[in-house]
């Protein structure tokens, strides 16, 4: 690593030779908080020593994904982990967009990174599965590191048009509006579970609506994630239990709050909508 003569913290003296560095320093950050589903990017420099005073710049693009593939839900309340072959085909995508669909290449390695990036055949980026400081229950973690900007030269697409600007039609996309970034939590989350039983002519939106109005501002999020008919339910109704998660910005919830939420809860749900907590 390159050493800064006057560096910003004392504790960080040293610039990055790659981005997943930071990258995994985050996903360890959120594994220390109990979050094991992580997908974080970055745009960035990464610097090596050069053969003059100054280091060797590269500006690179950084993935790092781990945990669930996608969100929880009752049809799939276990959905499977990211492995080497999803992160295979992100890399495709990410290599297509930031230089080029054309000649764009993944091959097998034989050292740290499981696939090579190249273009025209050239290295410009690598996948491997990353090393972290992880629990036990931790999913394996895998990184794509691409470069965009090389020695001061900004690689091209195949059309001569700029990298950045480049987009098969395939890969175009939509605006979708403003997205709100927020700090990550400093707080650990209150979580519980509601098993309910609801009449077959209630829809689960109307039971959703109600928990989320009632909830109030501390609801972080509410997953349905089961369905239940058969033995144990009365006819005419079924099972459908929702995942609670509560946090507040500022301080770690009280049981006996977090309890209070879920009283008040059941007994909305049962005298707006006719539900009652499954107890069997």
């Amino acid at each position: 690593h390159v050493r800064v003569e006057n560096p910003l913290a004392d504790d960080e003296p040293h610039l990055r030779l790659s981005l997943l560095e930071s990258l995994a320093r985050r996903a360890e950050y959120n594994l220390n908080r109990g979050e094991g589903n992580v997908r974080l990017f970055e745009i960035g420099s990464a610097f090596a020593p050069g053969a003059s005073a100054l280091p060797d710049e590269e500006l690179r693009v950084g993935v790092l994904v781990m945990g669930a593939r996608r969100p929880r839900h009752f049809t799939d309340p276990k959905p499977p982990a990211y492995d080497e072959w999803d992160v295979k085909a992100l890399a495709e995508r990410i290599g297509r967009i930031a230089v080029g669909a054309d000649n764009i290449m993944l091959h097998a390695s034989n050292g740290a990174a499981l696939w090579q990036v190249t273009r025209d055949g050239a290295v410009v980026g690598s996948v491997q599965r990353l090393a972290l400081d992880a629990p036990i229950w931790a999913s394996p973690a895998y990184g794509i590191e691409v470069t965009l900007h090389r020695f001061g030269r900004e690689l091209v697409a195949p059309n001569g048009s700029n990298a950045w600007s480049h987009n098969s039609d395939s890969e175009t996309s939509t605006a979708t509006g403003a997205v709100r970034y927020r700090p990550l939590p400093s707080f650990p989350p209150a979580q519980f579970d509601l098993a309910l039983l609801v009449p077959d002519g209630t829809p689960a939106a109307a039971v959703e609506a109600v928990i989320r109005r009632d909830a109030g501002e501390l609801l972080e999020s509410l997953v349905l994630f089961d369905e239940f008919t058969g033995k144990g339910v009365p006819d005419g109704l079924r099972s459908l239990a929702w995942a609670l998660t509560f946090r507040d910005p500022e301080r770690t919830l009280r049981d006996k709050e977090v309890e209070g939420r879920r009283s008040k809860l059941l007994k909305t749900l049962e005298g707006e909508l006719g539900v009652r907590p499954r107890t069997g």
